[in-house]
């Protein structure tokens, strides 16, 4: 049996560590910050920008940069979590106009049957046993969830849904089911639409913008937006690490596409208080953190043609 690979640090030895890796650490401002964050998700999460690659490779561990202090990768973090969150926020209502426009779309293709969705012979033909998949083990599940007595309560499923189940004879309209839907359920019933439903969507989305938007979406346009945007969802839900990540390991599938991908699916006045933080957020780090912002924003896109 081994021993342990990685053993306990009290707070102290954690800033000692540090301290003997080149950085400068106060502990009265460090401890206090490591305790409500964690070592983990700061130093392991955004040391990279600041380690000096060659001392590394020579010593055989991390070494930081000169003159590198803990508020500088703090500063990092900071600048990420602002931009979870601001992305976070742009891609909730991009979620919303999905599913709105899907239920409104696909019921005005069928509008005098029960729950249309349920039917494969309503998907396209090339995308059938995909939307089997899905009414079977999402449309069917949440269903059968909340028609069944013994699911009442906490763990129930959604009381919206039971009535719907309960007093109007089990017709749930697309637009309520649409609520229970997780954002990557809702774009792969968008993707397994008929042509004629997915360019009602894409044209939909073009029409939100007005006069302000001359750039025409397409089907498959909306395909690869979505398929980007759910990436960096479940990124911004799991507190993960964002400034630098691509989606599908794709150099040019960065955070910025995304925000990009959001200049064409929202309104645009709620893009603009988007985009009016996430350049506020640019601002700070080049504030906070002048000798590293420019690098860390190529690693954005910030400022390629993205953004």
């Amino acid at each position: 049996m081994t021993g342990l690979h990685k053993r306990f640090k009290d707070y102290s030895d954690l800033t000692a560590l540090l301290r003997s890796r080149g950085m400068i650490v106060d502990d009265a401002r460090a401890i206090p910050v490591l305790r409500r964050e964690g070592y983990y998700m700061i130093i392991n999460g955004y040391k990279d920008l600041f380690l000096d690659s060659a001392a590394t490779q020579q010593s055989g561990g991390d070494r930081f940069l000169p003159g590198t202090s803990f508020e500088d990768v703090y500063a990092l973090f900071r600048f990420d979590r602002g931009l979870r969150s601001t992305l976070m926020d742009g891609i909730i209502r991009a979620e919303a106009a999905l599913k709105s426009l899907c239920a409104h779309e696909f019921t005005r293709a069928y509008p005098n049957e029960v729950n249309p969705y349920l039917n494969t012979g309503h998907y396209d033909s090339a995308h059938r046993k995909s939307a089997g998949t899905l009414i079977n083990k999402v449309f069917k599940r949440i269903l059968e969830l909340d028609d069944n007595p013994h699911n009442y309560g906490e763990y129930g499923g959604k009381a919206y849904i039971r009535h719907y189940m309960n007093d109007l004879d089990g017709q749930v309209p697309l637009w309520v089911l649409a609520n229970d839907l997780s954002f990557g359920q809702i774009v792969w019933f968008y993707q397994t639409q008929t042509a004629a439903v997915r360019l009602a969507v894409a044209t939909a989305f073009t029409g939100m913008g007005g006069a302000r938007r001359s750039r025409r979406l397409t089907a498959r346009t909306l395909d690869s937006m979505f398929n980007r945007l759910v990436f960096f969802r479940n990124l911004c839900a799991h507190d993960e690490r964002c400034y630098n990540a691509h989606f599908d390991n794709r150099m040019n599938e960065s955070v910025a596409h995304a925000f990009q991908d959001l200049a064409y699916l929202l309104d645009p006045d709620d893009y603009w208080l988007i985009r009016k933080r996430l350049d506020d957020l640019v601002s700070g780090l080049h504030r906070d953190l002048p000798l590293h912002a420019q690098e860390a924003l190529r690693q954005v896109g910030y400022g390629t043609g993205s953004l």
